[in-house]
């Protein structure tokens, strides 16, 4: 009875040091965490998240939304945890299409081919993500042919 009392207590008191804590409000720009929890799926989608496609992760995430290490860092355990318990891409797509026109849907788009590209192999399961993400987010066929190909 005892460890049944434990993991109920557990369970309505998580610890706050706890990773797992994390919420959208430790990261303010929920669009950015979008986009970071999408490549995440991207590259978990072949069941290889490898270390060249976390690099490619931190690399457009510094480079296109100028992100201090502490903010790669802080995204980086969000979004995987968020990634993890997700059910749905659509919580995120919805942000995204809330948030951003279309030619930066595109290229939204583009860095998640970037991401899949990043160890020279595209998986079918990788391909299969990104065309669902390109669905839920309204990018055209054409788009998601010429993004694949650049």
């Amino acid at each position: 009875m005892d460890i049944i009392s434990s993991l109920l207590d557990r369970f309505k008191s998580p610890n706050k040091n706890d990773d797992k804590s994390y919420s959208t409000e430790t990261f303010e720009n929920k669009a950015i965490l979008a986009i970071c929890i999408l490549m995440i799926e991207v590259s978990r989608s072949d069941d290889k998240f490898d270390d060249l496609e976390k690099d490619k992760i931190l690399s457009i995430l510094k480079s296109k939304y100028n992100l201090d290490e502490t903010q790669l860092e802080t995204i980086m355990k969000i979004a995987n945890q968020k990634n993890e318990d997700m059910i749905s891409l659509y919580e995120w797509t919805t942000i995204i299409n809330s948030t951003y026109q279309y030619d930066e849907r595109v290229k939204i788009l583009r860095s998640l081919w970037e991401v899949a590209h990043a160890d020279n192999v595209i998986d079918k399961y990788e391909d299969y993500t990104i065309r669902k993400i390109a669905d839920l987010i309204y990018v055209k066929h054409s788009d998601f042919i010429k993004t694949k190909h650049d």
